[in-house]
């Protein structure tokens, strides 16, 4: 596709050095004529926005005997070229970030050609060549499997609306508002299992207020993380013991995420999320009464010849008032009988052992 010059110049009409600019994309797209060019919105840390050229693409990567195409997004800056391009990884829904020496948890690349940046030595062709040579030396993405896909589309999707101050949830709660009953549900629990377990109900719009209480020592692992999610109707509390009283600290929530959350989301917390998910749907089955099968751990005693007072996870049907009937299994009787009452007579063999 031909370069059009003009309809450039006059995108980069509030730009400083427009010219030079054009100049500089027209050798860019000599090298690399399939990036798309547009005017976004750019939002900065302090959450100054700002109208600025921006380029997507992929660049081929060879790693280990195979050819990938990495997908990028180059901010250009209005002082361009005398300042360096904002750079991303633009990764697709079956994409994970790989956070590494040159990549953070947000997809955001950093390359010491961007910190030595000066011109008229940089330019962006010559910062384009040196991020497929890192990118060849560690790979900053990797395929996701199906399932972890699923639950990428659905997790980012809910992020983006929050970075953006945007929320359906709080949209469609605030509508019913004045005709439902306030919903209230509390986390008890710090670190990665409750921060996922904290966004994967929120993300479902389960509650109408929703409260994480951190009981932990201290900030190990667990206020640390904590106070970096800043979610709409969620407040987090600390609660710590200093001379026998309890002092709560209180953060009510603001709309943004922080490095160290998408980095919780995308990597670390790979598997919390497949437990906090699951206390979701959990929660969404009593609140909102749904009458789902869930395997939850129930007192077997009385169930398939079990005479013992032991607790096995059981296929029920949970509801607002709880468990309100175990599924018999589909499978034969008599084999999914004799394994359980083999569980409970261990489980029941071990209770009696202990001494309370």
């Amino acid at each position: 596709m031909e370069f059009d010059c003009e309809g450039l110049r006059r995108l980069l009409g509030k730009y400083k050095f427009r010219d030079l600019t054009v100049e500089e994309l027209k050798n860019v797209n000599m090298f690399f004529p399939h990036f798309r060019y547009s005017m976004d919105t750019y939002v900065f840390k302090d959450s100054s926005q700002k109208d600025l050229l921006n380029f997507t693409g992929t660049l081929p990567v060879m790693y280990q005997g195979n050819t990938y195409n990495i997908p990028i997004r180059l901010w250009i800056l209005d002082s361009h070229p005398f300042a360096p391009p904002i750079c991303f990884l633009k990764p697709t829904a079956n994409m994970g970030i790989s956070v590494g020496k040159h990549v953070d948890a947000q997809g955001r690349i950093y390359l010491p050609y961007l910190q030595n940046w000066s011109h008229p030595k940089s330019v962006i062709v010559g910062l384009i060549k040196e991020m497929i040579d890192k990118f060849q030396e560690e790979l900053p993405l990797y395929s996701l499997s199906s399932s972890d896909e699923a639950r990428q589309v659905d997790l980012l999707a809910y992020i983006a609306k929050i970075t953006e101050g945007v929320s359906d949830i709080n949209s469609k709660n605030w509508a019913n508002h004045e005709n439902k009953t306030i919903k209230k549900i509390t986390v008890v629990g710090g670190g990665e299992l409750g921060v996922a377990c904290t966004l994967a109900i929120s993300a479902k719009g389960i509650a109408d207020r929703l409260v994480l209480l951190d009981l932990s020592e201290g900030t190990k692992g667990g206020m640390m993380d904590l106070d970096i999610f800043n979610l709409p109707n969620v407040e987090i509390s600390k609660v710590t013991k200093w001379g026998g009283q309890e002092e709560v600290m209180s953060h009510n929530s603001q709309v943004q995420l922080s490095n160290r959350a998408m980095e919780l989301l995308r990597v670390k917390g790979q598997r919390s999320w497949s437990v906090g998910l699951s206390v979701a749907d959990l929660v969404d089955s009593l609140v909102n009464d749904k009458k789902k099968v869930h395997s939850v751990s129930i007192l077997a005693k009385g169930y398939y010849d079990i005479n013992s007072e032991v607790f096995l996870s059981l296929p029920c049907i949970l509801g607002t008032s709880g468990v309100s009937e175990v599924i018999k299994s589909t499978v034969k009787e008599d084999r999914v009988t004799e394994k359980l009452q083999s569980s409970a007579s261990s489980l029941h063999g071990l209770q009696q052992q202990l001494k309370l």
